[in-house]
This record gives structure tokens, C-alpha cells and sequence, in this order.
């Protein structure tokens, strides 16, 4: 098939991608010409495992291509995907105007375009957003057009730091459509990821959207769960988190995944879904109260644990060695990391910050010479007061004490994701601080 794919974020240039890896003739679409010079010559804007291979693989086959203008590849396609940004505006809402202009202009270029087309919205959206695209489009192809088109919301199921893998092999493809002969088109295009099993769930746009805000918010929901019952027990005496977490998930109703303490949820998804579910919501006429507590709860936890470390932190100007700043291993992405306000609120208090994060690009960009980027995760600790872990990088998962001990000037450590054994920190002379763990050593 012919694909077009307007925006070329995470989730439009891994789409494009593995599409065309199966064979798909992909033209991806932006606005941003130094992002498509860069895509042109094989280079990504951002950090995906294994991402920048298949981009490369695709365009030597001739079956990947980038460019700025997408009038020919909107009428020459049998399927466009709108995959632009929605941002939140500062009331918590979705910033869609990206959105309805990518639909203005696809309507515009179809006017006149021959053949069946099937119109996609791939980005996350607030419930009740298919309404308005679809007029958008209508009214730009207008009524009297000759073109047959069909609308379809197929939110994307990706997590950064896997996205590879998940578009491959995807525990589920939500489409959402009133046209059969759309659904079909998109069932051949999904072919080859549902050989195996079949994982395609068909509903209306209205189900398509909702769908998607109730995944991400239920996941958001552990998180700021998990992190609430830590901060209980920080003030219960002789409770671990890490035990009471585990008798808690071996129950098969309840399982392991998000239920992990850490510094709260950040990224591009989660504060951004939840606050827009919430707010058009209300717009709706129905004010949700157990969805309008979790982001609060998160952004409380992000303040709470950063209080927390500069509580314990004796020394107004101590130096602080930090073990990772994105929001989650495996992508260098830092939008709403919880790095960002304990890193700053460490700064204000006169601390001298040096960070080792093995994709620290976009960090350096945030920070600037606010704080010191070293090398290597053991060259940044020499004359350290103390050690934070913010982010959970497999490299750090298993740190020798020993080195450490003989390292740093303190004896500090805040494992901030509660990844390391407490009293082998102790052992080797440290006073260990957890998310929701009495092990301190004092």
C-alpha cells in the first residue's frame, strides 16, 4: 500500500517505519525542515532503540521516504495517518490545532484525488475528537466531491524505550470506525503484525478514543497508587515497601507492571492524557473525582521526594552525583521528568549537581551550565556528598559500593527507585535512603 504519515515524532516515524518494513511504500510528512534533512540522511531527532537501523534499512530499499510538502503523497496514498503533536495548553486541555491544520491541509489535497482513502488519526486525542476532524474534512473535501473517504481512530499503543517492539508485536490494534470497508483496508495493512493471533478490536471512533485515555490513565493510576502507599509507609515503622509490594502483586488480579515505586510518572503521555481526559470531561458536564486526584497525587510525590532528599542533605552546598535524568531508561526524552523539579530545587539550595545519563542530550538542553554532564557513571562521583538514582538504567541496577565508598566524601545514597539491596549499601558503609523504606542506617 501507499502510506502517508503527517508528523514525525515517536509515534508517526516508528509507524512509518516498521510499515514500511513490511513492504509499504511510506512517505513521512513535517513541517520542521531541519527534522526531514536530518530523517533524510538516516538520522532520527530523538533516541528509540533499534529505530535508527530500520529507518536506514527501509530507505536503502526504497520503500522510506521524508518530505516537507505532502501533496503528492496525500493523493497518491491509499491511507494517511495524522500523527501530529497534541500538546497540553497551560488549563490542562489538548492543544489540537496541529491536528485539525494536518486535517485541513489532507482535506484540501484530496479534493480533487481519485480512489479510496482512509484518513487516520494516530494521535491522542480527548474523547469526542473524531467529531471535529471529521468536519474539518468534510468540509475541506466538501460535498459535492468525487472522492470516497472513510475516517478511522487507531490510537497508537507504543511506550518509548520499546516502541520497536511493541509496534511488532502489539498485544493489541484498537480501531475504531462506522466503515467496513475501512476496517478491512486497515485489517490488510495490520496483517502482517497479527499473523500469528489475531489482535484487532473494532469499534466506533468514540470507543477508539476513550480506549486510549482509560490505558494510560489506569497505568498512571498504579504508579500514583504504588508511590502513595510508599509514602505511608515512610512514616509506618518497620514497613518495607518493597516487601509489601511484592505480597501485594502476587495477587493474580493485581500482577507487577507499574506497580514500582519511583519519583512519580513524567514523559509525554501520562500528565498530558490525564489532565485533558479531566478537563474535557468537565467541558462534558461530568467532573470525574478519582481521575482528577491522580496527576495531583503525582505532582505532590515529585515535590515530596525531592523535600524528602533535601531534608536529609545537611550541607546547603554539598555536591550531588545523579544517576540518570530522562523520564525512563532507554529514550532521552526529559518532558515532565521528575529530574526536572528535584534537580532544580537542589540547585536553588545551592547544591553542585553533576549528572551521568547515557542519553543526555535533551538534559543538557533543559539544564544548561546549571549543572555538570560527566562521562561515566563512576568519573561524576569523585568528592560526592551524596548519590541520587533517578532513573532506572540497567547499568545502574547493580553499583560496586566498594569503588563508590572509596570515591565519594559523603556517605549518602537515595536510590530513588528503590533498585539496590539496602543493607549491602550499609554494609559497605552507607546511610541508604528508599522510596518507602526503613533501612536507614542512622
Amino acid at each position: 500500500m501507499n502510506i502517508a504519515i503527517i508528523g514525525t515524532g515517536y509515534v508517526g516515524l516508528v509507524t512509518g517505519a516498521l510499515l514500511a518494513g513490511r513492504g509499504n511504500n511510506v512517505v513521512c510528512i513535517d513541517q520542521n525542515t531541519t527534522i526531514i534533512e536530518n530523517l533524510q540522511q538516516g538520522i532520527p531527532h530523538f533516541f528509540e532503540p533499534g529505530l535508527q537501523k530500520i529507518v536506514q534499512e527501509n530507505m536503502r530499499r526504497n520503500t522510506l521516504s521524508f518530505a516537507v510538502d505532502m501533496k503528492e503523497a496525500v493523493a497518491h496514498a491509499d491511507i494517511i495517518f495524522l500523527a501530529v503533536g497534541t500538546p497540553s495548553l497551560d488549563t490542562g486541555e489538548f492543544n489540537l490545532q496541529y491536528l485539525t491544520h494536518a486535517a485541513r491541509e489532507v482535506g484540501t489535497y484530496l479534493k480533487n484525488a481519485s480512489g479510496f482513502k482512509v484518513i487516520v488519526t494516530k494521535s491522542t486525542v480527548p474523547q469526542g475528537t473524531y467529531k471535529k476532524i471529521e468536519s474539518v474534512l468534510q468540509q475541506e473535501i466538501g460535498y459535492e466531491s468525487d472522492v470516497e473517504w472513510a475516517y478511522v481512530s487507531n490510537p497508537e499503543t507504543l511506550a518509548e524505550g520499546s516502541a520497536v517492539r511493541d509496534f511488532s508485536k502489539p498485544d493489541r490494534i484498537i480501531v475504531g470506525t462506522t466503515s467496513d470497508r475501512a476496517y478491512e483496508l486497515m485489517k490488510e495493512l495490520y496483517h502482517p503484525f497479527t499473523m500469528k493471533r489475531d489482535r484487532i478490536f473494532r469499534g466506533s471512533p468514540a470507543d477508539a478514543e476513550l480506549a486510549k485515555l482509560f490505558s494510560n490513565t489506569a497505568l498512571a493510576a498504579r504508579v500514583s497508587m504504588v508511590n502513595e502507599f510508599a509514602r505511608i509507609a515512610d512514616i509506618t515503622t518497620g514497613a518495607d515497601m518493597d516487601t509489601v509490594r511484592k505480597m501485594v502483586c502476587e495477587d493474580k488480579r493485581i500482577g507487577y507492571n507499574f506497580m514500582f515505586p519511583s519519583p512519580g510518572y513524567g514523559g509525554s503521555c501520562f500528565p498530558k492524557d490525564i489532565q485533558g481526559l479531566v478537563h474535557q470531561s468537565k467541558l462534558d458536564g461530568y467532573a470525574p473525582h478519582l481521575l482528577s486526584t491522580i496527576h495531583d497525587s503525582n505532582e505532590f510525590h515529585k515535590s515530596y521526594v525531592g523535600d524528602r532528599v533535601n531534608t536529609l542533605l545537611a550541607t546547603p552546598g554539598a555536591k550531588i552525583a545523579i544517576w540518570g535524568c530522562t523520564f525512563k531508561p532507554n529514550t532521552d526524552d526529559i518532558r515532565d521528568a521528575a529530574s526536572i523539579p528535584i534537580i532544580t530545587a537542589l540547585i536553588n539550595r545551592g547544591a553542585n549537581i553533576h549528572v551521568f545519563d547515557p542519553m543526555d542530550t535533551k538534559a543538557r538542553e533543559i539544564f544548561g551550565s546549571s549543572v555538570t554532564f560527566g562521562d561515566s557513571q563512576y568519573g561524576i562521583v569523585k568528592d560526592a556528598d551524596a548519590l541520587i538514582l533517578l532513573t532506572e538504567w540497567r547499568q545502574f541496577d547493580s553499583p560496586n559500593f566498594v569503588q563508590l565508598c572509596e570515591l565519594m566524601k559523603g556517605n549518602k545514597l537515595f536510590d530513588l527507585r528503590n533498585r539496590w539491596v539496602p543493607q549491602a549499601a550499609n554494609r559497605a558503609g552507607f546511610d541508604y535512603f528508599g522510596i518507602g523504606r526503613n533501612y536507614h542506617s542512622q
